[in-house]
């Protein structure tokens, strides 16, 4: 045998098999008697063997063609079970979906989130690992990573799901001693910075903008962790200025533990969902990056001088 037979042979035999017919074979599967014949012979050429008795009025399987066509019934069979089971991945919302995060924002939007999801789709088995450092999807067999801001890797799919932007804050008792920050350049060296070592945020340096106008400042930084609501707390105690999501410290703004300093100044970080298959292969996956989108859309709390993010994320 020179090589493998073709699948489109074993489907003629099969047929021609069952029906006992190059005929009805032929009717059966839209094609001329000839195909169907060249077929077969193509077939017993490659296999080396006779596939079938032939008489004027009738065809029977010899002994070898009656291996192959149990043999092509079971290949056969296998494809379609496959073919099903590919059709219900892309269109059943059933099975495991694996997704990473971070820390802060998973336990803030991403558990409630899930909570929600799982009312609706009871089958689907939610894997969440919260991890603040960079994610190998691959390597680390995950199927979604919800990352904010940052740089996202070539190889990866990357889906904005929602507005966010880092504002500068500090606790109202910082800047009773210290002052308020007129200039992002005070940062480097004036004051006193707290930085995070989160995910992609870079502590070295803080890239801004305004209005289109760039900027990086190397914060002086005093107090560094790869936490974001260790710096949060920090914070709010005082201890500095604090480059941060504006999700995460809303809550503190609104009560006065902290107030925005440089609020012209801001550093964009939306939120991507980020996956290494196009949703079209899965449902799972289609359906949580959508519902998380629609949720986020509906339960952020945006700053008000923000036009961006009131356009985008509309406030509840």
């Amino acid at each position: 045998m020179d090589k493998l037979p073709a699948l489109e042979d074993m489907k003629v035999l099969v047929t021609a098999a069952r029906l006992m017919s190059f005929s009805r074979a032929a009717e059966h599967l839209l094609v001329s008697p000839a195909y169907i014949s060249k077929r077969i012979k193509l077939l017993e050429k490659n296999l080396g063997v006779a596939l079938f008795f032939r008489s004027a009025r009738a065809i029977s399987l010899t002994p070898e063609g009656e291996i192959v066509r149990r043999t092509g019934e079971q290949l056969l069979q296998g494809l379609e079970a496959m073919t099903a089971e590919l059709r219900a991945t892309r269109e059943e919302i059933r099975g495991v979906l694996r997704i990473s995060c971070s820390t802060g924002f998973g336990i803030e939007y991403l558990n409630p989130f899930i909570l929600s999801l799982r009312s609706a789709y009871p089958l689907l088995d939610i894997d969440l690992t919260l991890v603040d450092r960079a994610v190998d999807l691959i390597g680390e067999n995950m199927d979604l990573d919800i990352c904010i801001g940052g740089t996202i890797p070539e190889q990866y799919i990357a889906r904005r799901i929602a507005s966010n932007i880092r504002v500068f804050c500090a606790a109202p008792a910082y800047l009773a001693e210290h002052g308020w920050p007129e200039d992002p350049r005070e940062l480097e060296q004036k004051h006193t910075c707290i930085t995070i070592r989160e995910r992609n945020q870079a502590p070295a340096s803080w890239k801004i903008e305004r209005q289109g106008e760039l900027m990086t400042v190397a914060p002086n930084s005093r107090l560094s962790v790869n936490n974001g609501d260790v710096a949060k707390q920090w914070c709010v105690n005082g201890q500095g200025i604090l480059l941060r999501s504006i999700w995460n410290v809303q809550h503190e703004l609104d009560q006065g533990q902290l107030v925005q300093v440089l609020p012209q100044w801001q550093q964009v970080a939306d939120v991507y969902a980020v996956y290494s298959r196009s949703i079209r292969s899965s449902a799972n996956l289609r359906i949580f990056i959508e519902n998380l989108e629609q949720y986020l859309a509906h339960r952020w709390q945006g700053p008000a001088q923000d036009e961006r993010l009131k356009v985008d994320m509309p406030t509840m």
